[in-house]
């Protein structure tokens, strides 16, 4: 009990210091003419108010999230994060990641002076002003004074607003100062964490002014105010989705920052180029639900247009290129892996399958798990890709001519029996060449093979598999096509393993 006083009392007298008087006094001045502009707007357009229009407005207004509350919450992160960071206090704390929480901790001992100010003036403006516990009329008008239109269209009730708002600051607030902590004990350089903190400020001020509304998302004003938050997004889960993807990198940060980073990251190298075709796939069904920007499109429609490829008829150099990085870029990743197992092919491996086809077998059945696994792992992204860019998330497509059930058939099954034949020609190449610029040779031809005017029959087993191609033919005569065309592929295989052993 003595502890706890002790903490008030120490609370209490950083209350009163002269800088957050002076912080307390400039808020005021602002949130005093923020009021007049209200009340008058009001007067106006002849609309009620009550307390929720002053206190909401001042706690989300930009100009006070820019000017006073983001360069303070810098200022006190950096000079917590600067004052306390030495040796003699992690030698004693043991971790790095304990010295990042309890540097938290201080900085919300003087952050939530900063909040309680901001609120306390927020309510004192509301004095003599009519309380209630519902929207008032003028909340609920789309007038030009007024910017709790859209907030007042989700909520309820305003006590909900206010609620989520504090929690929006304290989440954002963490995250910024942790960002902060994890960049200067990685560096231990002074001048990089104020280059990042003057960088943030002047981006806050851009993005507020520069950025269309699409992209507003990309402001970090949004995530300091509740009335920004939900105007940037179409649907509050993506904002969800970005905050809960910040907190769970710091947290993986701040698992592997006591590590040595350097042995985890030379562990991680065989995966990282299957993490980089991830990541062009990630970012080519982002910029695939950008160009959707009809109301009425579905999370199917971020995975149609994703994966619709080109064909005969129709060609697009995105829609090109993308299949490139998804599929050439899948089979570029496996023609790594195959060429490994052909370079470890020896005597010792001859005994120990007997014959050429059970060790092809061994490690050619992983290859075919996989690729339906990636299949699986693309289309699970691209819905909730779609579902967080704030597509409805109904199981139908407006922009497509095929039924759905074709287009599942036409992308699984003969998108599986696609990537197979390629696989399976690169694998010919690559046992009777040896020469890994076959491969690229290879997929050099598949593109060419795909340009406009190429296939218009839609024989040649190359392209197949995109979704364009279920609206000029059937999937089950692609299908048929693609069955021919890979037996003849691994009876060649069979043939080359009779005929020719390679060691």
């Amino acid at each position: 009990m003595p502890r706890i006083k002790f903490y008030i009392a120490r609370y209490l007298e950083e209350l009163i210091r002269f800088k957050w008087i002076a912080i307390g006094v400039s808020i005021y001045f602002y949130a005093r003419m923020l009021k007049k502009q209200i009340v008058e707007g009001s007067f106006q357009e002849h609309m009620s108010i009550n307390v929720w229009d002053i206190s909401l407005n001042i706690q989300n207004d930009s100009y006070i999230i820019l000017y006073f509350v983001i360069p303070i919450i810098l200022l006190i992160s950096t000079t917590s994060i600067l004052e306390d960071f030495n040796y003699q206090t992690l030698i004693r704390l043991g971790t790095i990641k304990k010295w990042i929480l309890r540097s938290l901790f201080k900085f919300w001992k003087k952050s939530s002076i900063l909040i309680l100010i901001w609120v306390f003036m927020s309510l004192y403006m509301t004095i003599k002003l009519p309380v209630s516990w519902n929207w008032s009329p003028f909340s609920k008008s789309n007038g030009v004074y007024n910017d709790l239109f859209e907030i007042s269209a989700v909520f309820d009730s305003p006590l909900w607003a206010f609620v989520l708002e504090i929690a929006l600051l304290i989440l954002t607030f963490s995250i910024l100062h942790i960002a902060l902590s994890l960049i200067y004990a990685t560096t231990k350089k002074k001048s990089l964490l104020l280059v990042f903190c003057v960088t943030f400020f002047i981006w806050s001020i851009a993005g507020f002014k520069l950025l269309p509304n699409k992209f507003s998302f990309f402001a970090p004003t949004t995530y300091f105010s509740i009335t920004q938050y939900f105007h940037a997004f179409d649907s509050p889960i993506m904002g969800v989705g970005i905050l809960l993807g910040a907190i769970t990198f710091c947290y993986i940060y701040l698992l592997l920052i006591d590590r040595n980073i350097k042995q985890h990251i030379l562990s991680t190298r065989p995966y990282l180029p299957f993490l980089l075709y991830l990541f062009l796939c990630v970012i080519g069904i982002i910029s695939t639900s950008f160009s959707l920007t009809s109301h009425k499109n579905t999370i199917l429609d971020t995975w149609v247009i994703s994966f619709r490829g080109v064909s005969s008829n129709f060609f697009t150099y995105s829609s090109f290129f993308y299949y490139m990085i998804v599929f050439f870029g899948l089979i570029y990743l496996f023609s790594m892996e195959m060429n490994k197992e052909i370079d470890r092919m020896g005597y010792y491996k001859i005994i120990r399958f007997r014959n050429l086809e059970k060790w092809f077998w061994s490690w050619f059945k992983k290859i075919l798990i996989k690729t339906m696994l990636v299949l699986i792992l693309l289309t699970t992204l691209s819905f909730i890709i779609g579902a967080i860019m704030g597509m409805k998330c109904n199981f139908y497509v407006t922009d497509f001519e095929s039924s759905v059930l074709l287009i599942f058939y036409q992308f699984f099954i003969n998108g599986f029996l696609q990537v197979v034949l390629y696989i399976l020609l690169i694998f010919i190449f690559s046992w009777t060449r040896r020469e890994p610029v076959q491969v690229l040779v290879l997929i050099s031809s598949f593109m060419i093979l795909m340009l406009p005017g190429v296939n218009p029959l839609g024989i040649i087993p190359v392209g197949l598999n995109s979704l364009i191609y279920t609206e000029n033919f059937s999937p089950f005569h692609i299908t048929l096509i693609l069955l021919i065309a890979n037996l003849i592929m691994y009876f060649t295989i069979k043939y080359i393993f009779t005929k020719n052993l390679k060691i």
